[in-house]
């Protein structure tokens, strides 16, 4: 297939999407109202403090004495994409209800008042994250509960755990750092969890031929699109760093109803999503709740990614190292993995298996292929509660049992 054939092909899936999205908006139903799902659950609000000094703020379903699990959320996304105000699509309350010590923080930047994050000044990568965040939030439950926690990451808090897994720092001036993995801190680190939930969480955006992202990312015209949309988000970083693709998703539904519809039907909400396993009210509830904003040095390390295939650190025009290449190091990762991905999965199942599953070195893992389930409804999609909660569920149980 030529450059043309991929240009026109393109083209045409572009013009299509759209097409369903004018035809569809109209035909959903308006979304309901929240619910009620936390009664007879005790709620904790707390607060943890980075080596940089930014306040990541948690909500806490506490059960005492109950097995830790901190939840960590996606890009564009935060921590209440596992703790929606629906009932029977709470992860977190689902698993509260089970006697786990849940813990729903949000990396900086991100959350919903009274559990907002403090952002510092919206320079910070997605290794900052890894590098600061997630450490500060492992280390304080751990601290807190005196017991080991559970990690479930939902697509980007998935990638964060292979990040942290592989014992990552920062070396060199702040303003032309590098990262590097430290052996103390790959056993420091694999050991510090009882074991890691990656749901949907590329190592890699890798696609087979003939794939629709595979035609478009290869195509001229996307990457085209690519590159400049990296170019331009390099160029705002020092002037506008934050990037408000939650907020302005947020502003469609909350200021016009009917946003939702068009949102759910356009390319992105395709992209993001299997419809068919998903409902309006929920869908909804998603962006009203769990949607927010990113970095534009986050968003240039994502899409730098599906540029090359290899995900790898944020680095700026001038770099004198070679990128540090999270791809290239899974084997690093010891910990006991579940791997969870969806045949709809626009990440690609074949793709987590492969640069994922088959390249950790840990001695317990699992993979599990869901059919029917997209990028996000495997957090929020119609049949969670039975298939995917109890699934994560009983396989912690199993770890645990196991010592």
């Amino acid at each position: 297939m030529d450059d043309r054939t991929l240009d026109k092909v393109f083209l045409g899936a572009l013009g299509a999407s759209l097409a369903v999205a004018g035809t569809y908006v109209y035909k959903t139903p308006l979304p309901g109202q929240d619910q009620e799902v936390t009664d007879g659950l005790t709620v904790e609000k707390h607060e943890f403090v980075t080596p940089d000094g930014v306040t990541l703020r948690a909500k806490r379903y506490a059960n005492p004495g109950g097995t830790p699990v901190v939840f960590f959320h996606g890009f564009n996304g935060n921590g209440f994409e596992f703790d929606l105000p629906r009932e029977g699509f709470n992860m977190a309350v689902y698993l509260a209800r089970r006697g786990y010590d849940v813990w729903i923080p949000s990396f900086r930047g991100c959350g919903v008042e009274p559990y907002y994050c403090d952002a510092g000044d919206w320079s910070h990568s997605i290794d900052t994250l890894a590098i600061l965040d997630a450490p500060t939030l492992i280390d304080g439950v751990t601290s807190l509960t005196g017991r080991k926690p559970f990690w479930i990451g939902h697509s980007m808090g998935g990638m964060v755990l292979y990040m942290y897994l592989q014992g990552v720092r920062f070396v060199g001036d702040p303003a032309d750092c590098h990262v590097v993995s430290e052996p103390e801190l790959v056993e420091q680190r694999n050991a510090s969890v009882l074991g890691g939930i990656p749901i949907a969480s590329p190592p890699a955006f890798w696609w087979p031929r003939h794939h629709p992202f595979q035609v478009v990312t290869e195509s001229s015209i996307g990457r085209g699109l690519l590159g400049a949309s990296i170019l331009l988000n390099r160029l705002r970083a020092p002037v506008a760093p934050r990037v408000r693709i939650g907020s302005n998703a947020k502003n469609a539904v909350l200021n016009r109803p009917r946003g939702i519809k068009a949102l759910s039907r356009s390319p992105i909400g395709i992209m993001l999503y299997n419809r068919r396993n998903t409902d309006s009210e929920t869908s909804t509830s998603l962006v009203k709740w769990g949607a927010d904003d990113v970095s534009a040095h986050m968003y240039v390390q994502l899409v730098d990614g599906i540029w090359n295939i290899s995900f790898r650190q944020y680095f700026p025009f001038i770099f004198r190292e070679e990128p540090y290449d999270y791809t290239l190091n899974m084997p690093l990762i010891k910990a006991p993995m579940l791997f969870i991905t969806g045949d709809k999965d626009f990440a690609n199942w074949v793709g987590i298996r492969r640069y994922g599953y088959d390249r950790i070195s840990s001695g317990v893992k699992k993979f599990v292929m869901l059919p029917g389930y997209g990028h996000t409804d495997l957090v929020m999609g119609r049949r969670v509660g039975d298939e995917v909660y109890p699934l994560i569920a009983e396989w912690m149980e199993g770890v645990e049992a196991a010592g």
